[in-house]
This record gives C-alpha cells, sequence and structure tokens, in this order.
C-alpha cells in the first residue's frame, strides 16, 4: 500500500507567487439572497461534479452565505449560439427557471471554448452573441458578468476571444472575470523549457479543467464576488478508466444546505484509502490525476490520500494480455 500527500494547490500558489485567482477585481458583491445562474459548455457540465469549480462555488457560497444559490445551464460542444433566438438558453431554460424562489439574480456567461474553434474569423460572431445575451438577460434584470475563456491546446487559440471579450465588458459597462489571465499566467510560470510541471497544469486534456484548474476557477469567480476561496471540507472526484470498481474508505460525508447531497466531501487532514478492484479479464494499472500526473509510486492497487485540498484522482486499468 502507497500513500501520497500533496501539497495544497491553494498554498502552492501562494508561495510560487502565482495566486491570480486571488488577484481578480471585485465584480459584484455576492449576497445570501443572491442565485447564480452560471451558463456555460462542458467545462461547466464537469464542474458540475464533485470536486468541479460549480460544487466548489456552491459549497463555499453557502458556507459563507447561507441561502445563496447556484444553477448552471450548460451542454457539451455549446457555443455563444446557445444563449439565443426560441429554442435558445435565455428565452428557454432561463426562463424557466425565473419561476424558482429566488429567482436567478446574477448570470455568468463562462462560454468562447467552442466558439473559437472557428479560429479568428469567429470573433465577430462570438461578440454579436454576447452582446445580444447581455441585452436579453439584462432586460429580466439580470446583473450579468461575462468572462474571458479559458485556454486550449495552449495559449494561442483563445487568446484573441479573451481580448475580444475584455473589450466588450469595457463597452457595454458589464463586469468581467478574467479566467483566461489567471489560467494562462499560471501556465506560464510553471512552463519550463517548453514543458509545464503537471502539478499545476489547469487542464487534463488541453481543455477541460483538472483539479487544479478546477480550484483556480472556483476561487478567482468567489474573488469576483467578494467571498473568500476558502473552504471547511474538501471534495474528492474519483474515477476508473476501464472496467472496474473503486471502494473508498471511509465515505465522505455530506454537508448541510442546498445541494448538499451533491457535495460529498472530507474533513481537513482525513486519510482516505482507494482500492481498485478490477473485473475479470482487467489488471490495475496505474493512479493518475486529472492533471494527467500519474501519481509517485501509484503502481498499486490500493493508494491513501490525506484531504489537504479538493482532488481528482482516477485508476487506469489494462486488460490482462495488453503491455504495462
Amino acid at each position: 500500500m502507497r500513500s501520497l500527500r500533496i501539497v495544497s494547490i491553494l498554498a502552492a500558489l501562494t508561495l510560487a507567487g502565482t495566486a491570480s485567482a486571488f488577484e481578480q477585481p471585485k465584480a459584484h458583491d455576492f449576497t445570501a439572497k443572491d442565485h447564480l445562474v452560471i451558463f456555460g459548455d462542458s467545462t461547466t457540465a464537469a464542474g458540475s461534479r464533485s470536486a468541479g469549480y460549480v460544487q466548489l462555488l456552491a459549497q463555499a457560497m453557502g458556507e459563507q452565505l447561507p441561502g445563496a444559490r447556484v444553477s448552471a445551464i450548460c451542454k457539451n460542444t455549446r457555443a455563444t449560439n446557445s444563449l439565443l433566438g426560441p429554442g435558445g438558453w435565455i428565452l428557454g431554460k432561463f426562463d424557466d427557471l425565473r419561476k424558482a424562489d429566488p429567482a436567478p439574480t446574477v448570470s455568468l456567461i463562462v462560454l468562447g471554448l467552442n466558439d473559437s474553434k472557428a479560429g479568428a474569423k469567429g470573433v465577430e460572431t462570438y461578440v454579436k452573441n454576447l452582446r445580444e445575451a447581455v441585452g436579453l438577460l439584462r432586460e429580466r434584470q439580470q446583473t450579468v458578468i461575462l468572462t474571458t475563456p479559458g485556454t486550449w491546446g495552449g495559449l494561442e487559440q483563445t487568446k484573441p476571444y479573451a481580448a475580444a471579450a475584455r473589450a466588450l465588458a469595457a463597452e457595454l459597462k458589464c463586469p468581467l472575470i478574467d479566467l483566461y489571465a489567471v489560467q494562462s499566467e499560471l501556465i506560464t510560470a510553471h512552463t519550463k523549457g517548453g514543458k509545464l510541471d503537471p502539478a499545476f497544469n489547469p487542464t487534463c486534456d488541453g481543455v477541460h479543467l483538472s483539479a487544479v484548474g478546477d480550484t483556480l476557477w472556483a476561487g478567482t469567480i468567489l474573488k469576483a464576488f467578494g467571498l473568500k476561496p476558502v473552504w471547511q471540507q474538501y471534495q474528492l472526484r474519483t474515477s476508473v478508466s476501464g472496467g472496474g470498481d473503486l471502494v473508498i474508505d471511509p465515505q465522505p460525508t455530506i454537508g448541510k444546505g442546498e445541494g448538499a447531497k451533491d457535495r460529498p466531501a472530507y474533513a481537513p487532514g482525513t486519510k482516505v484509502t482507494l482500492t481498485c478492484k478490477p473485473k475479470p479479464g482487467m489488471v490495475f494499472d496505474k493512479w493518475i490525476h486529472t492533471s494527467g500526473e500519474v501519481v509517485p509510486g501509484g503502481d498499486t492497487p490500493i493508494l491513501t490520500i490525506t484531504m489537504d485540498r479538493h482532488q481528482a484522482i482516477a485508476a487506469q486499468l489494462r486488460k490482462e494480455d495488453a503491455k504495462p
């Protein structure tokens, strides 16, 4: 059995002098009466799972502002055009959500990654869609906050979209949360010789967020709302790649408040043992973090971790006759 303890990512970022999330200007004074709606793509869909940025936001807001609510309207591959039109999110799911109690008060648009696949020629449409969406949401008495898109396969693809979002926010006098800036700054600070230190990789595949990225985004947004990027408990997300099951001991506790059933978490310092049990025909290969980093010494099917941060760990399996 192997044991792994990793320094808290928030502490590590602070020590490294790259805690960009803490430098984000305030965009809105969030209150216990606010209902935040996040419009997003696959990063937000994944962020709605344990240790994802949406769940981390909901937990921290619930701890600091009991009564505050977080909702997400999102789907994989979606771009800014999903917000608009008769079948779009604003006239559809969002207007339905306005019947909730409390009704939405703050709308956060976290889109642009899929728009960026069109390259530079897609920037004009991206800006046009955002401008129209901001108008529709303001008609619905929303405090609208724009974000810049994160990074995709490096820094260049989404860079012009980030610049366009900043310019539009200034034009519309709309608050902005600069996710591109904090993510690219982290990548730049921890890239040496053209290689990014996997312990600081904000993505797991060049676009979707790792546990590092989820914590970074959540911390950035919390700071922008005048809240603290701290949590009383830490969330854990696990997965198995290949045929097998995972036994977790002890099981996480369930927090109190809105959506607590979706936010199992552990008290800081809790030691958690993960045991991978392959199905017939499969064998355990290794443990990996969502950053893509292979866990040192993680070549045995039992791993003990210390919950000193939010974590996401996967067990990777292979067929018995496959080469390791």
